[in-house]
């Protein structure tokens, strides 16, 4: 099952932290497999909150370091006629053992390019990563990409990140309607007592409250997720009372998992029927 996680403002949503919290989370009291990517090239990947390279970030995973076999390396392959679904396992960061894995980035050609080469072998990529784990999360790009539009096309399920701005979600459910009936929802960067709380979201634009979570900011979490200790701080965290300071972002983000854990085995139902 493909989920892509997206946003049309990802600074203001916080999109980024949100998919990082999310993906960890998904697998931590799941026996579902996840493999992870995204549609971009950029230092600014999902790689570098999932994994700390003290010593080595200047070239994130770097063209030394995985010369030929990031997911540029896997794309050619894959053009060249490669779909035997074993492949895969060369192209694979084990985040989180047995549970959650990430195609890194080598950093070997451009993002126009590289946009190209995914939206031209993307159907094929899906098929081999849903032959080797259950799920297959992206972080989608807000920009007008090739690949987005298709990605977004192609997913079972589109998780959407948005803000508490009026204006902006006006704008948004007005200019995104068609993404609706396969989408949930996220709030991020969530502060309480705004006028646009999820309750009226949900009210205001005709979306089942249960299809919304809130996931507050955590500066502690986003400073986990830019040196490369997300992992860390989401099971440190993932069963805090009450009283510890993360509480009501670690609720915002089982919330999330919860709700797309709920789509899932609601897909799995209508597909053995």
């Amino acid at each position: 099952m493909k989920i892509a996680f997206w946003s049309s403002d990802k600074e203001k949503t916080g999109s980024f932290y949100n998919f990082a919290a999310v993906s960890i989370a998904s697998v931590m009291n799941n026996p579902r497999t996840i493999t992870v990517f995204e549609n971009y090239i950029g230092k600014n990947n999902i790689g570098k909150a999932y994994i700390n390279y003290i010593g080595r970030y200047h070239t994130g995973y770097g063209v030394g370091f995985y010369e030929g076999v990031g997911i540029e390396g896997l794309l050619r392959r894959i053009y060249r006629g490669d779909d035997n679904p074993g492949i895969l396992k060369y192209y694979l960061k084990e985040v989180i053992q047995d549970r959650l894995y990430y195609i890194p980035q080598g950093y070997v050609i451009n993002s126009e390019l590289f946009d190209y080469e995914l939206y031209y072998n993307i159907e094929e990529l899906f098929r081999i990563i849903e032959h080797n784990t259950d799920l297959c999360y992206i972080n989608v790009v807000q920009q007008n990409h090739l690949s987005s539009k298709e990605i977004l096309q192609e997913a079972d399920l589109i998780v959407i990140n948005l803000y508490q701005n009026p204006k902006y979600l006006e704008n948004f459910f007005l200019n995104y309607y068609s993404l609706i009936p396969k989408s949930l929802f996220v709030v991020g960067n969530y502060i309480p007592g705004e006028l646009m709380s999820c309750s009226k979201i949900a009210s205001n634009y005709d979306i089942p409250l249960e299809n919304i979570a809130p996931i507050p900011r955590d500066e502690y979490f986003n400073v986990a997720c830019d040196t490369g200790f997300a992992k860390e701080f989401i099971i440190k965290n993932y069963k805090c009372g009450r009283n510890n300071p993360h509480y009501c972002f670690m609720q915002g983000v089982k919330r999330t998992v919860n709700m797309i854990s709920k789509r899932i085995e609601s897909r799995h139902l209508q597909a053995i029927r």
